[in-house]
């Protein structure tokens, strides 16, 4: 159980999981949530903001939203870098048109509500900078928000709290045969981040991929009844149907299972109650930005006389029915 009642950031690139975040986030946290700054990732960055605002306004709006970073820090300025053909396919052509895991825009009414007119970088500097009271930051994106503003003014990393992070894999990967997908689109920002002097808790693949979610889950999500709760449940309906179109598989199974792996709504719940992370540890980490094929992969020290030398704890299992128990309470 956690007693921490400190403010919260939330850096998003929002597409479905991040829309899960934000609902819970907006449900459970609402007073202590500060804003959500939005990066590029799971879409280009104009994309990713339209659909936070969409989810905002959907859960009534009143929690300032900033646009950040369109792209990495360095990443592109290589020839050729992220055309690594091992790369998973993330789209399709189905009937004639293209199909991704994540929809360009949410399935909810256009944004009527605006951005702030501040860029989340200099937001975060100026907040960071001039808090009497640290704050923690949920980051669920790449991770180049952050790591930009740490590169900006490296003394705010001493207000904040706690850094909850997605992000990386271990044995467990996703976009390419060694790396994760938000580490992935901008490496070196992760490497900058995972450095930061500030305590620090990764909830990688290996966690997030640990229990899955299936239409029966969605449907015990959505009865609570409320709008959260009810698009909440859509979300997991929907991205199960997706992952079922392009081939993708969770468990790796021979059966008609696709169920869904929630990942970023984690770090939501880990600030609420941290009773459903079964296992963590303490361990030196750092994320690979040479170029090549491990590009963007989370580098764990797992030696046994390793000793660790800053405060990062990587999550590696969680309880489903601890966490639907808690989503079920907390989108009411």
């Amino acid at each position: 159980m956690q007693t921490d009642t400190s403010k919260i950031i939330l850096d998003v690139d929002t597409g479905t999981d991040d829309a899960m975040a934000i609902i819970t986030a907006m449900s459970a946290l609402r007073e202590r949530l500060l804003a959500i700054t939005v990066t590029h990732g799971n879409r280009p960055l104009p994309n990713t903001l339209e659909n936070t605002l969409r989810v905002v306004q959907l859960m009534g709006g009143g929690v300032p939203v900033y646009a950040g970073m369109p792209g990495p820090m360095v990443q592109h300025l290589a020839p050729g870098r992220l055309q690594n053909q091992r790369r998973q396919k993330y789209q399709q052509q189905h009937g004639g048109k293209q199909v991704a895991i994540h929809d360009d825009y949410l399935d909810l009414p256009a944004a009527t509500i605006a951005p702030q007119p501040q860029h989340a970088v200099s937001y975060l500097v100026e907040t960071l900078r001039h808090t009497a009271e640290p704050i923690t930051v949920v980051a669920v994106g790449p991770a180049s928000n952050i790591a930009m503003a740490l590169q900006m003014d490296p003394s705010i990393a001493k207000n904040i709290r706690r850094l909850i992070v997605m992000g990386g894999g271990h044995d467990a990967v996703n976009i390419t045969s060694a790396a994760e997908a938000n580490f992935y689109w901008d490496p070196e920002a992760a490497h900058i981040m995972l450095g930061a002097d500030c305590p620090i808790v990764v909830f990688p693949l290996d966690a997030t991929t640990s229990i899955l979610f299936n239409k029966a889950d969605a449907a015990q999500i959505a009865a609570v009844g409320t709008p959260g709760a009810e698009y909440f449940g859509s979300l997991i309906e929907h991205w199960t149907d997706r992952l079922k179109l392009l081939g993708i598989r969770n468990n790796m199974q021979n059966d008609d299972d696709y169920s869904i792996a929630m990942h970023d709504v984690f770090c939501v719940l880990y600030l609420i109650d941290d009773s459903f992370v079964l296992q963590k540890r303490r361990q030196n980490c750092d994320v690979d930005f040479g170029g090549n094929i491990a590009d963007g992969r989370l580098v764990v020290d797992t030696r046994s006389y390793s000793e660790p030398q800053g405060d990062v704890q990587i999550v590696y299992q969680l309880d489903k029915q601890r966490v639907l128990q808690l989503l079920t309470e907390l989108l009411k």
